[in-house]
């Protein structure tokens, strides 16, 4: 599936069918316990009104809402268009890179991106995208073929203990997690420096777009953030913010701590709490304005998709217990969504005369892992990408389903 995945760690609070998006096979259970997080600060009294006016002190412009009105899109795509303007990009066709989620199925896309770049055929992108693990390689996609040494190393060498430690269920009747995410929140830092960030800022300036989308669970909406906006803001919080939000947007609802991101609205004060973007979708292309009315691209370039998954269900003989049923329910729906999904994004290329193009994990490789951020599963998965990326015929021109 598009996303990632049930922690194999974390099976023993439900027995897990396979690996599905969110974890949200997890919610069920933190209903059921109705979870109470000691420690965690009091969530402010807020109003709608408020939340649909609050912004990022310092830092004007810098998100939308994935499911803007078309009126409002209009507006934000008529500002972008201003600010592109007299850059290099302004009369480049689009070029638009889109991570998915996935976990540490995530070592697909950086192998993907290593084979590309040795078969001479990368593009220079416009924009790129990442949901969830796919936030996390982003920045580096983003910034090119330099850094694909960089997410081998990533993708190669972490393990789970680089990534959370575990709670169990004391995280869920105490806590706001299954699992303490801490050590991502360090491999983030380590990864992501000022220089780093001033080197998005220099792409911003080009005109080139790097969005990741996170989950605000208050207005229960996908929120859309510019990164490059955030590095060339020239606040003191930039740096911070960029990290919160690539951890937020791979903060698993349920396994993992959500992230309390600070906004202000008719000034006052207050924390939003922002979880996986994958709640929402599992990739992100365009607005959902776009999709539905057809509008918001110029005619012409393509569009890229490297699904960090599988896209058709194992086989399996559910359990007659409560929670496999939901568990396995749960997925289901989420793999009839990202189908529909990835139809959608083809439809609106084909509207554009843009190219479509997408990969994915297939069943070629059948390597299963039996725990989560598991080397050398991880390792293998990357070199099948990096396989597959060096390969011209291994990307599809329109959905499997469409074949």
């Amino acid at each position: 599936m598009i996303d990632g995945q049930v922690h194999r760690d974390f099976e023993r609070v439900r027995p897990a069918p396979r690996r599905a998006r969110g974890l949200f096979v997890c919610l069920p259970l933190l209903l059921l316990l109705g979870a109470c997080a000691a420690g965690w600060p009091d969530r402010p009294s807020l109003t709608l009104d408020q939340q649909l006016a609050a912004t990022i002190p310092d830092m004007p412009d810098v998100r939308f809402w994935s499911d803007e009105t078309p009126a409002e899109m209009a507006r934000i795509r008529t500002r972008l268009t201003r600010e592109r303007r007299g850059t290099e990009t302004e009369s480049k066709p689009l070029a638009l890179l889109a991570l998915s989620s996935g976990s540490d199925d995530a070592a697909f896309a950086a192998g993907v991106l290593e084979g590309w770049t040795r078969s001479g055929t990368r593009p220079d992108f416009t924009v790129v995208t990442g949901v969830s693990a796919g936030a996390l390689t982003a920045p580096f996609a983003f910034l090119g073929s330099d850094y694909d040494a960089r997410l081998r190393r990533l993708y190669t060498t972490i393990t789970q203990k680089d990534v959370y430690t575990r709670r169990g269920v004391n995280g869920l009747i105490s806590g706001p997690s299954l699992a303490d995410t801490r050590p991502l929140r360090a491999l983030i830092a380590a990864n992501i420096d000022t220089a780093l960030v001033d080197r998005i800022a220099a792409q911003h300036e080009r005109g080139r777009r790097l969005y990741i989308m996170t989950t605000n669970l208050d207005a229960g909406r996908g929120v859309v953030w510019d990164m490059g906006a955030i590095a060339a803001s020239g606040s003191s919080r930039r740096l911070e913010l960029f990290r919160d939000i690539l951890l937020a947007s791979a903060s698993v609802p349920g396994a993992f701590t959500p992230v309390l991101v600070q906004a202000e609205s008719g000034g006052r004060s207050f924390s939003e709490l922002h979880v996986d973007g994958a709640t929402i979708s599992g990739f992100y292309v365009v607005p959902d304005a776009a999709l539905w009315t057809g509008g918001g691209a110029q005619p012409g370039g393509a569009i890229y998709l490297i699904v960090n998954g599988r896209l058709t269900p194992d086989f399996e003989v559910v359990k007659p217990h409560s929670f496999s049923i939901l568990g396995r329910a749960l997925m289901t729906v989420l793999y009839a969504q990202d189908r529909m999904s990835i139809i959608g994004t083809y439809n609106y290329a084909r509207q554009h005369g843009m190219d479509f193009h997408m990969t994915y994990i297939g069943s070629d490789f059948g390597e299963k892992s039996k725990s989560l951020f598991a080397q050398p599963y991880m390792s293998n998965l990357y070199e099948y990408g990096a396989r597959k990326g060096a390969s011209t015929t291994s990307w599809l021109m329109q959905p499997p389903q469409a074949k």
